[in-house]
């Protein structure tokens, strides 16, 4: 009876150790792919976040998740540098906020590319990249422009309007900036503007950066 009882006993602590064994297989591989998954997220190429290019419209959303996730690579591929500053006002907007006394007396004949990076921030602004979060692409392409609701940002209100010319293959991306308010509380246009950013559409599928400008 009791070498009975000690095989019993031996063969309890067998299935036991079997168990623990399994147990600790199966956490060890849990753990290999939790470190797999880990490493395959930090691999990620960056480019897999962005669509294939088969039209305009598809260019225009990944510009904008380029924008907002501040992908500088990838923005700087809407540009052609030097960009010519004969016809645009891309150090004005550059040096929009900064005080008078502190812009320089002239701006470069180029933008380039090292101005592009250190500078980029200033030309996409808060207020731009808010907005064009706001923009219904699909309507946008349907339609051909679309503006959206007015975004109240800290003592800022904007909105944008997005335009699309077929016949001049041209993307217009408007911040506009509404005017104040007199004594009574009327609404008064002055001080509305707006900074006008123009995109080149080629071959309908590419955006490409022309030039910025500003009304008001």
């Amino acid at each position: 009876m009791k070498n009975l009882n000690l095989l019993k006993t031996g063969a309890c602590c067998t299935v036991w150790l079997l168990l623990l064994c399994a147990c600790n297989s199966k956490s060890k591989q849990a753990a290999t792919n939790e470190k797999s998954t880990q490493q395959n997220a930090t691999t990620l190429s960056p480019a897999d976040q962005y669509n294939e290019v088969k039209t305009w419209l598809d260019d225009f959303k990944n510009f904008r998740t380029a924008v907002y996730q501040n992908d500088v690579s990838k923005i700087k591929t809407y540009f052609s540098f030097p960009v010519n500053t004969d016809t645009t006002q891309i150090w004005e907007a550059v040096y929009e906020n900064v005080d008078e006394a502190k812009r320089p007396e002239t701006f470069p004949n180029t933008f380039t590319e090292a101005d592009f990076e250190k500078h980029y921030k200033k030309l996409f602004t808060n207020a731009f990249v808010k907005s064009i979060l706001k923009v219904k692409s699909e309507l946008l392409f349907k339609k051909g422009e679309y503006t959206t609701p007015m975004i109240t940002s800290g003592k800022e209100n904007f909105s944008m309007v997005a335009n699309y010319d077929k016949a001049t293959e041209t993307l217009q991306l408007s911040v506009t900036y509404p005017g104040g308010t007199d004594e009574q509380g009327n609404y008064v246009s002055e001080g509305e503007y707006a900074t006008i950013y123009f995109f080149k559409i080629e071959s309908n599928r590419h955006l490409r950066f022309d030039k910025i400008l500003f009304a008001g």
